[in-house]
């Protein structure tokens, strides 16, 4: 594999690590009966909604790997 396809495949990783990430900090908000800490994990959802971004722009502007 070349380094840009192990790059790639690093940057997909991520993606679903953020991913899971945003989807635990949704379900913990949807639980607390707190506003503070609903407002705190509203808060780092987005975050990761934005992180997936820039690693989906990241994975866009990599040339894709010829098999």
């Amino acid at each position: 594999m070349s380094a840009t396809g192990d790059f790639r495949g690093l940057i997909q990783f991520a993606i679903c690590e953020e991913q899971k990430a945003q989807q635990m900090y949704k379900d913990l908000a949807a639980k607390t009966g707190d506003a503070f800490t609903k407002a705190i994990l509203e808060g780092l959802h987005e975050q990761e909604v934005h992180h997936e971004e820039k690693l989906r722009s990241i994975l866009g502007s990599i040339e894709p790997t010829k098999a």
